[in-house]
């Protein structure tokens, strides 16, 4: 936008406003950037993108229908072109925080596109002389249906991302498991000594967790794929071509390369936003996956000296401003800090799809917003995790090896030999001498060095 302080007039149902003169927007949204300085947080231009893209198909379908005459359809579908590629970005700066429905952010399209078609076609900026916002570009729509499906059709764009990061980590983490799967180390239940277990066992339950994770999203995505789109204010249809909702699926299908089909119901797509909710569901499933991945990470890579130290996380940054040569393991703390931010939006998520009130949810754009930067952090997280943590792992073999064999956890194996309540009595001893669990039973001549040798290496063996 240019620098000028001129000004034009602008009308809308309450009256006189004045605008920038170079400004694309019109009245409509003046007064909600006027309103809604709330927090700096506008919306992500993927969600931009989706809003021109259902202005585009809306303007050829009903250009086709002859709702639209041709020098109107024309100049619409290269304005919207022109929204879509981000030439108006700088025009869409509403706060996310702001009217319910998003009906500013959908006067916001409607106006910029108007505007601009109306250039087009030699006319003058908030005139409306030859498309109008509501009556053109609008047409056969309400933000009751166009920003449920632009959400929809956002999260389905920023989709593809975020699976291909979370099958990335799989397959890293993957390659630990199979070239550790023989490494015997303590498993532990409760932070204690519990029975043996490979690091390429553990490893593999990390990878096959995330993928559930990943396998559920996929799933659950599909809900996004049935649209309201057609059933205007309410989902009755109403000031819609009885033809218009089925071209509608077919033109975005074929714009986006999605197959999109139409809700059975529009009313309840209107007021439900479960589809949003659910899917805001496996987000959070897999946040807590990673959560319990970037813990455990954390546990095994204690100390350098004085802790457990099986594992040695890439170094990424000085760890401390007063600990000469501390390094902390900055990659999992920072994975942990979005996980938990996904969870508090899923939270928020949860208590707007609560408040449905009879025909229709007002609470979209948070809803929106919330799931949007759930799904960026994540993919932008794991990526991070993936090249900066989990690739240049150190495995520390001697360590994990010297653990074990001071271990008590060989005792499970005894326990259908000796019994629950000996075995437990050569725990007890082993810890308070500092003896191992073979000195113990070696020294009761409670089994010969062969036998016990053959016990003791199926723990091994694993």
């Amino acid at each position: 936008m240019n620098k000028t302080s001129s000004v034009r007039t602008e009308k809308d149902s309450l009256g006189e406003i004045k605008i920038k003169e170079d400004a694309y927007y019109g009245a409509v949204t003046a007064r909600a950037l006027k309103n809604f300085q709330i927090s700096g947080l506008t919306a992500e231009k993927i969600f931009i993108k989706s809003l021109g893209i259902i202005k585009q198909a809306a303007a050829e379908v009903n250009g086709s229908l002859k709702l639209l005459t041709k020098e109107q359809t024309r100049s619409i579908i290269q304005a919207c072109k022109e929204f879509i590629a981000g030439k108006f970005d700088n025009e869409f700066l509403i706060d996310v925080f702001q009217a319910g429905a998003g009906t500013s952010y959908n006067m916001n399209a409607n106006e910029v596109i108007a505007n601009r078609a109306n250039e087009i076609l030699s006319g003058k900026k908030g005139q409306y002389k030859y498309v109008h916002p509501n009556n053109h570009v609008n047409m056969a729509q309400s933000t009751n249906d166009v920003i449920p499906t632009a959400a929809r059709l956002a999260m389905l764009f920023a989709l593809p991302n975020l699976l291909s990061e979370i099958k990335l980590l799989e397959n890293e983490i993957s390659k630990i498991a199979k070239k550790y799967k023989n490494l015997v180390k303590v498993g532990r239940t409760h932070l204690q000594d519990a029975v043996p277990i490979t690091l390429g066992q553990e490893f593999d339950s990390y990878k096959e967790a995330i993928k559930k994770s990943r396998k559920f999203i996929e799933r659950q995505s599909n809900d996004l794929k049935i649209l309201g789109i057609g059933g205007t204010a309410i989902g009755t249809g109403i000031n819609t071509h009885p033809k218009y909702k089925m071209m509608m699926m077919k033109t975005l299908s074929k714009m986006t390369k999605i197959n999109f089909r139409p809700t059975a119901n529009m009313t309840e797509t209107t007021n439900n936003m479960n589809s949003f909710l659910n899917f805001s569901a496996t987000l959070r499933s897999l946040s807590v996956n990673l959560l319990n991945f970037c813990g455990d990470l954390k546990l095994m890579n204690m100390g350098p000296k004085a802790g457990i130290g099986e594992i040695t996380l890439p170094p990424v940054q000085p760890g401390s401003s007063i600990m000469p040569g501390k390094v902390n393991p900055s990659i999992p703390e920072c994975m942990e800090m979005i996980c938990m931010q996904v969870i508090g939006n899923d939270r928020t998520i949860e208590i707007a799809a609560q408040k449905s009130q009879l025909e229709i949810n007002v609470y979209c754009p948070i809803i929106m917003y919330n799931l949007l930067q759930s799904m960026q952090i994540l993919t932008n997280g794991l990526k991070t995790l993936r090249e900066l943590c989990v690739k240049g792992i150190k495995i520390n073999a001697e360590k994990i090896k010297s653990l074990f064999s001071h271990s008590l956890c060989t005792a499970t194996a005894l326990a259908p030999r000796l019994g629950y309540q000996l075995t437990a009595e050569i725990v007890k001893s082993a810890l308070t001498k500092n003896t191992t669990i073979k000195d113990e039973v070696l020294k009761r001549k409670l089994l010969d060095k062969r036998e016990l040798d053959k016990i003791l290496s199926k723990t091994s063996a694993l």
